[in-house]
């Protein structure tokens, strides 16, 4: 008999040992181990914030709508999202924002500021000006209100909409 095969009997003396039971529990720790690295591993990708996870853009079909944001928020963060939009050169355009959103989200700041803006029960319009080819951009920076799954729409008046889902952590 081997060495490591008397190391792997129970043995009564000095200590009563079950090596079967400590076998399982070693099996056990080392799967621990593994889901912890794979959190952290998680987490340094942006799972549960801002990284390569998180960081999603939506583009409407027609192209005159893309949206820069994080797809995972943590509960009374504040986080930025981009509006990039298209219209009519030397024509403002409109840019709506859903209700579904603006419950979730509270608008902390917005660059540069809207010509115009309008909100009711639907969502919020922002009036825009394009520069002369008619693109414009809108900076947001909003703080998370809500919890869960987020699923709204932003769209361009008369043009394209981009759905964001977004995941609010406690």
């Amino acid at each position: 008999m081997s060495s490591y095969d008397q190391e792997m009997q129970d043995r009564q003396h000095p200590v009563d040992e079950d090596i079967a039971l400590q076998r399982r529990i070693w099996k056990f720790e080392r799967v621990g181990w593994y889901v912890l690295l794979l959190v952290v591993l998680l987490t340094l990708g942006g799972l549960f914030s801002r990284g390569l996870l998180s960081d999603a853009t939506a583009t409407s079909a027609q192209k005159d709508l893309t949206v820069e944001y994080q797809r995972f928020h943590r509960s009374g963060g504040v986080d930025a999202m981009v509006i990039h939009s298209h219209g009519q050169p030397g024509k403002p355009h409109t840019v709506f924002v859903d209700a579904a959103l603006l419950e979730a989200f509270s608008v902390d700041s917005m660059q540069p500021q809207p010509i115009g803006s309008a909100a009711n029960r639907q969502g919020l319009k922002l009036t825009m000006t394009g520069d002369e080819r008619g693109d414009s951009s809108l900076y947001l920076t909003w703080r998370n209100d809500g919890l869960g799954l987020v699923a709204g729409h932003i769209a361009v008046e008369g043009g394209g909409e981009v759905s964001l889902n977004q995941f609010i952590y406690p």
